[in-house]
């Protein structure tokens, strides 16, 4: 039993060391559409902008940079949350969503990502 738990141990932590060793590379479809329409979208998960700012992504073929506007909106009463990039165009797209957004209220520095 013993020799059991020692072997679990060990696959767990070399399992994490390689994970944490190997980058990770996501090649991912966004929703796009006019700026208005994602944004009716968002209006029917009753979602405010809380920040904005600048993002940088990689296109997947050629890793061409593009920069866009970045805004984050959230519900803070049902905990969704949709961030968006909204380009020059007038196109944005869904970059990501999701639940149970919660405001971080710790000191500053003292959180950490997994």
């Amino acid at each position: 039993m013993k020799q059991l738990i020692l072997s679990i141990v060990f696959v767990l932590t070399a399992s994490t060391a390689l994970a944490q060793q190997q980058p990770k590379v996501f090649i991912t479809q966004q929703p796009c559409d006019a700026f208005d329409e994602i944004f009716i979208k968002i209006g029917k998960y009753k979602e405010q902008l809380l920040f904005t700012g600048e993002v940088m992504q990689f296109a997947a073929p050629s890793g061409q940079p593009y920069t866009s506007g970045m805004f984050f909106f959230t519900n803070q009463d049902t905990g969704t949350w949709t961030m968006l990039q909204v380009y020059g165009d007038g196109y944005a797209c869904m970059v990501a969503n999701g639940r149970d957004f919660e405001p971080y209220s710790g000191p500053i520095g003292q959180k950490t990502v997994d």
